[in-house]
């Protein structure tokens, strides 16, 4: 198994701030079951901002898991 160091400084800080919350509040644990709408009733954010920072921030982890 390899290890995977991913480098947070590569999120901005709201990314950081959303995806902390989303995790929390279960949205990347399917049996919690929460999702975008909860996480922005959370913050006090459109859901359409957090989307776009949760895909953002998941696009980063993922480059960067994957070596891109």
């Amino acid at each position: 198994m390899d290890t995977v160091v991913v480098d947070r400084n590569r999120l901005t800080a709201r990314q950081r701030k959303v995806l902390e919350t989303a995790s929390e509040r279960g949205y990347v644990d399917c049996s919690k079951g929460a999702n975008a709408t909860n996480v922005a009733e959370e913050l006090g954010q459109a859901r359409s901002a957090v989307t776009e920072h949760l895909t953002a921030a998941q696009t980063k982890q993922t480059s960067a898991i994957l070596g891109r």
